[in-house]
């Protein structure tokens, strides 16, 4: 019996994700779409940023699913470019994702298989729930800029890893090393600074390591940074650490990993919709590992925002 044929979606393939693993499995990706009754046009993101205007191109040239064979870092594009576009509401277009990248965090949270077969899978069944959406304001040049993210936003600590990660990641580097090599790196370089940050209507202004503020649980290959994060809640999970040494870390790499590091008592976790940082020196931000620059920012939640093709089961309880 012939399968029956798919062709209402459209295929992001980003060739740098997975530090070159995209453009390597092209072709495997593409293969295993046919043979599932995928009838997809191509496109291939060419230079960073490219897939936020070549999601909003596509949404305006009338396409509401789209497939992203990429990392976070290209999810995270993806839903820049939903959101900056006003042709549809964001909740009118479907994302699934085919994981090609090195850390692939976003899927954990939501159940997604970290294989291209069983993913592809899930798409066609397309069984779906709608999202969170962060945003973030900052000024830059003097003008206000606003960026998305699906997953989780860090800021201070987190930052500098995900940069050092990035770096890494341009050189060919792929797997857990390139966070731990990156973790190792930052701590030994990381500046603490006093940090002011009203999270709802409760404010902070002490010595901030790291603040990071969680759609999904995962970050950083893995590690567990939002365990109380429900993506489709309408609230962030926040996690704060304070001032906290080498062997303060040390102690609580496992605890990373499993989410028991925010039993510290240098570590809060909050649940917020509303969070404004600042300091008198300038704090690097990241969203969903692409790098922010260094500003004062202000996050606000977007509930149930985003169309996502979910995994068989999910890692929380769905508040929908």
């Amino acid at each position: 019996m012939e399968k029956q044929k798919i062709n209402d979606w459209v295929l992001i393939l980003n060739p740098h994700a997975g530090a070159g693993k995209g453009a390597k499995d092209k072709d495997k990706i593409i293969s295993l779409l046919e043979k599932n009754g995928f009838e997809t046009e191509l496109f291939i993101s060419e230079y960073p940023k490219h897939i936020i205007s070549l999601t909003a191109g596509l949404i305006a040239n009338g396409h509401r699913k789209i497939i992203i064979a990429g990392g976070d870092g290209s999810l995270n594009e993806v839903v820049n470019g939903i959101f900056s576009q006003s042709k549809v509401s964001p909740e009118e277009i479907t994302v699934g994702m085919i994981p090609v990248g090195t850390g692939n965090d976003w899927i954990k949270t939501f159940g997604v298989p970290n294989d291209y077969k069983k993913a592809i899978k899930r798409i066609v069944k397309e069984k779906t729930i709608r999202q969170d959406v962060g945003k973030i304001t900052y000024e830059e040049n003097g003008k206000p800029v606003a960026n998305f993210f699906a997953n989780m936003a860090g800021f201070g600590f987190d930052a500098m890893v995900a940069e050092k990660a990035n770096a890494l990641k341009n050189k060919g580097r792929s797997g857990i090393l390139v966070y731990l090599q990156s973790l190792t790196a930052s701590f030994i370089q990381f500046q603490i600074s006093k940090t002011r940050m009203q999270i709802d209507q409760e404010e902070i202004n002490e010595l901030i390591f790291s603040t990071s503020i969680g759609i999904g649980k995962y970050n950083g290959g893995g590690m567990m940074q939002a365990p109380g994060a429900v993506p489709d809640n309408g609230e962030f999970q926040v996690t704060v650490i304070r001032k906290i040494g080498i062997w303060g870390i040390l102690r609580n790499i496992v605890g990373l990993y499993d989410g028991t590091f925010v039993k510290d008592r240098r570590v809060s976790t909050h649940s917020a919709k509303h969070i404004k940082i600042n300091s008198d020196c300038s704090i690097a931000g990241e969203a969903d590992g692409e790098i922010l620059g260094n500003h004062s920012f202000e996050i606000e939640i977007i509930p149930q925002k985003l169309n996502v093709v979910r995994g068989k089961k999910l890692n929380f309880t769905s508040a929908q």
